[in-house]
Order: C-alpha cells, then structure tokens, then sequence
C-alpha cells in the first residue's frame, strides 16, 4: 500500500470516530463542538452560495443523476459497483450529518424552552384557544390581503425577525439562509410537504403552490431549521414569533392563519360537528381566505401520503424526536405558554 493510500486510509478512519463520537458524548458538547462551533463555520462557508439566482437543488439533482449513470453504465465488475455505490452512499449519509443533522444532537428545544405543566388541554381550554386564534385573525388581517410579495422580497422581510427568534433560545444564526420557490408547483405538496432545508446546498424551499397566506409562516418555518433548528414544532413556534411580531399586517395574518389551522385541525379532529358551527360563524372575510386556502391545496392532491407519512415518522423518531410527526402540533402547547409569559405581545 502506498504512503498516499495510508494516509488517506487513516484519515477516513480518524474521520469516522469522530463522527461517531458526536453520537455518543453529552449534548451539552456538541452544542458547543457542532451547534456553536462546526454548523457555525459551515453556515459562513456556504454563505457565499446565497448570491446565485438559480435553484441550486436542480443542479444537486443532475449531478447525482450523472454519478449513477455513470455507475451503471460504464463497464466495471459488479463488486466494483457495488463497492462504489456503497462509498457514495456513506458519503451522502455523512455530509448529511456534517452539514446539518448532527444539529438533532445539540441541547433540544424543549431543554431550552420548557413547558411548564399545566392541565391538559380538554374542550374547554381548546376551544378558548381556538378563539384566541381566531380572535388574532381578525385583528391582523389586512385591508388588502390580496397583496403579494415576492418570494425574495418576503425573505429579506422575514429573515431578520427569524434570526432574532432563533437567538432569543439560543442558536447561533451565522451565515444567511436562502429560501427560495420550488418548481413545478405542487412538486412538494404532493407528498404532503410544504418545504425543506436542503443541507447540501444550504438553502431551503417552499412549494411554488402554496397560497400568497401560507408563504411567509411556511418560509419563516423552513428558514429556522437553515439555523440550526430541527424540531418541527420548534420551528412552526419560532416561525409563529417571528411573523406575529413582523410590522406588516399580511405577514402577522399569515402567522395567524397558520397558527389557527393548526389549532382548528385539533378541535375538528376532538369535536367535527361544534367546529363545523363555528367554522360557518366565522366572518365571511376569513371564510374566504380559509376556503381560497383549501381549494388551493385541492390542486395538488397527495400521492400515497400514508407511506410519506410512515417514512418520515420513522425519520424523526431515529433522529430522537419522540413525538414524530406529532412534533408539529406542539406548536400549541408553546403559544399557550408563551402567551401566558407575555411573549406575544398585542398589535
């Protein structure tokens, strides 16, 4: 074996132990190693990559595309083949890690923000929550909801309030993340799924198809794992804070129009025939919207979205999210508490 193969050798080796020793030391260290040091640097380093107009997942896909091709094409012995298919597979998993998900072993969300326990959250407590949601549509919705910015305009409108959000609970949010429109519409939304943070290129998207209401909470939740935050209800909680505390009145009503789904949908699953009578005393304005919403979804109907559903349950549930998909409602119980602390101000 060459000297150069030797070394090489070695520092896979060396490269490998301390990935995995980042599976097995305190949380507390890798928030300080990976969360406040490593993410950090790589968050600077892909930065520049935020200036380029295009989407950079297009370019990703081709690319691995190409790689496969070649493997299957060009004529090699099998074991030779699968020997590399073996490699690019590690290597894909380990960047995913490095780049990213070893964020799932920093000090978690619930560490940081810990909820209080209070009394479960029966008929009663739901429907006053459900008021107060609704109650926070009313008061944030615009003169002119038809008004419809950008996508690039609403992340720089958006970022710095999801900046200051992640900060306030302790992530540093080095670099500038980019949250850009994915193509075709519904791309996404036909697997039950709004937007991600793509690690590899360092930058996040939101389904084309989304309604103009549901982009800026979409776009703040997806712009808070691009800091460092895994959680799903973590981030749909930050989200909320940052675009409830946004000065434009499009981007709060966003922010309450999400919430109030999110709130609606747990009181439509406990109590579908109440819900329907207070669904239908809504005023018309925000009948409209909620109704512009569903017919805009309707376009883009799920493909299997019980295997979507299983496979990304199972996704969090290894990476140490107990709840699973569950985590997205937490969103709830967070509101509820940090409106009792007087974090949500009044407009």
């Amino acid at each position: 074996m060459s000297l150069k193969n030797t070394y090489k050798n070695y520092g896979l080796l060396g490269l490998l132990l301390v990935s995995l020793s980042l599976f097995l030391i305190p949380h507390s260290y890798v928030e300080l190693i990976y969360g406040k040091g490593i993410f950090s640097i790589i968050r600077l380093i892909i930065s520049p990559l935020v200036w380029l107009p295009f989407r950079l997942i297009y370019f990703l896909t081709l690319g691995v595309v190409i790689m496969v091709l070649r493997l299957f094409f060009i004529r090699r012995p099998l074991l030779s083949k699968i020997k590399r298919l073996a490699i690019g597979l590690s290597t894909f998993i380990l960047l995913f890690y490095w780049l990213w998900a070893y964020n799932y072993r920093r000090i978690d969300f619930d560490s940081r923000y810990p909820l209080i326990p209070t009394a479960a959250l029966d008929s009663t407590s739901l429907l006053e929550e459900l008021q107060s949601a609704t109650d926070e549509m009313l008061l944030s919705r615009p003169l002119n909801p038809s008004t419809v910015y950008r996508a690039a305009q609403l992340e720089d409108m958006i970022r710095p309030y999801v900046k200051d959000a992640t900060q306030q609970f302790g992530y540093r949010s080095a670099g500038l993340v980019r949250v850009k429109e994915l193509l075709p519409a519904g791309i996404l939304l036909r697997i039950k799924t709004a937007g991600f943070y793509l690690p590899y290129v360092g930058e996040a998207y939101i389904d084309a198809g989304l309604h103009p209401l549901q982009k800026p909470f979409t776009m703040a939740h997806e712009m808070s794992h691009g800091f460092g935050v895994t959680d799903e209800g973590a981030c749909n909680f930050l989200a909320y804070l940052a675009t409830f505390h946004h000065p434009d009145s499009s981007i709060r009503y966003s922010a309450a129009m999400g919430y109030y789904r999110y709130v609606a949908g747990e009181y439509r699953w406990r109590y579908p025939n109440h819900y329907s009578e207070l669904r239908a005393a809504l005023p018309a304005t925000i009948q409209h919207d909620l109704d512009d919403i569903n017919r805009q979804m309707l376009k883009y109907p799920d493909i299997f979205p019980k295997v979507r559903d299983q496979i990304y349950n199972k996704y969090l549930t290894v990476q140490g999210v107990k709840e699973g998909l569950a985590s997205y409602d937490k969103i709830i119980d967070y509101v509820r508490q940090a409106r009792a602390q007087g974090l949500l101000d009044t407009h």
